[in-house]
């Protein structure tokens, strides 16, 4: 079934949208903060810059000067299009926009979704492994055996793994794509598990629809994966890997991370990395779900989703 929409906001929606499309000369997550700041897209398209210190407003006078109506027009069409497939779109002013995902100083404008986030997936994980899907499989196991959602994403065998463990646990699991969310070779040779993630869970794509999969992790791809859970647990990996990537950037946004004591005694980036703390060293995956889902419990207070 189709979901309607008031036109406010599927305006509001396209406005986002039509503001993105014109950023060129700052990253995205600018225009999030200046969407977010103002609290309405549509207000921002029509030059309101009430609220905006001297620096947004610049930001906001170049997207101007880029924007035209048809760039609302286009948008309008394309989250409508789109939610007749089946995905719905959530911007930074929806209140279905995640709460993890704030936490961050480059969240996204808006995320793209195939499936359903529920409330309850503010007590998300997010596995992060390289090479050892035995230990990845059996971390995700053993959160969604303890009801946490699992959180990784979809681009590598050991990501399939993990999703395929956790559903086979009875768990959520939220996958977070490569490419756009309509995009042909996005999915590449994990369509079946995709499918069993959109009905179990939620795929998630904070990129245009149509674009095209890139062949190594982006920036955009670790900033969802890491934003959507409350806490990251880096299973293995080597320096300057994906695990240490994402092991900074959530620290940087004072979430905490896990890692196995193999990794830590192994790595020399761990230490680096947790220096300043933030980073526990578990001895087994029953360690972990213990101290996630204190973790998680304990940041309850705030509504995440």
């Amino acid at each position: 079934m189709v979901m309607t929409m008031t036109m406010t906001a599927l305006d509001e929606q396209a406005a986002v949208l039509a503001l993105t499309k014109a950023t060129h000369t700052q990253p995205w997550h600018h225009t999030a903060h200046v969407i977010a700041a103002t609290g309405s897209a549509l207000k921002l398209t029509n030059g309101d810059v009430a609220g905006l210190d001297e620096t947004d407003q610049a930001h906001l006078a170049d997207l101007r000067s880029r924007l035209n109506i048809e760039d609302l027009n286009q948008a309008r069409d394309l989250i409508t299009a789109m939610r007749a497939a089946g995905v719905h779109l959530i911007t930074v002013l929806d209140d279905a926009y995640p709460g993890n995902m704030l936490w961050a100083n480059n969240y996204p404008p808006f995320v793209w979704v195939r499936g359903r986030m529920v409330p309850e997936d503010y007590r998300a994980v997010a596995i992060v492994g390289e090479h050892d899907s035995e230990h990845a499989v059996t971390a995700a196991r053993a959160l969604a055996d303890a009801g946490l959602t699992v959180i990784a994403p979809l681009r590598t065998d050991l990501d399939a793994a993990v999703h395929q463990a956790a559903l086979e646990a009875g768990g959520r699991t939220l996958a977070v794509l490569a490419g756009g969310i309509a995009a042909p070779g996005t999915l590449g040779p994990y369509a079946n598990v995709a499918q069993q993630i959109g009905q179990r869970g939620a795929l998630v794509s904070p990129l245009w629809p149509d674009t095209t999969p890139t062949h190594h992790p982006t920036a955009q791809e670790r900033v969802v994966t890491c934003g959507l859970a409350a806490t990251v647990y880096v299973t293995d990996g080597g320096d300057g890997g994906p695990g240490q990537h994402c092991a900074d950037m959530t620290l940087k946004t004072g979430k905490h991370v896990f890692v196995p004591q193999q990794l830590q005694q192994e790595h020399p980036w761990v230490a680096r990395a947790g220096f300043r703390g933030g980073i526990t060293v578990v001895q087994d995956t029953d360690e972990l779900s213990k101290h996630a889902v204190n973790l998680v419990d304990m940041c309850s207070q705030t509504t995440m989703f």
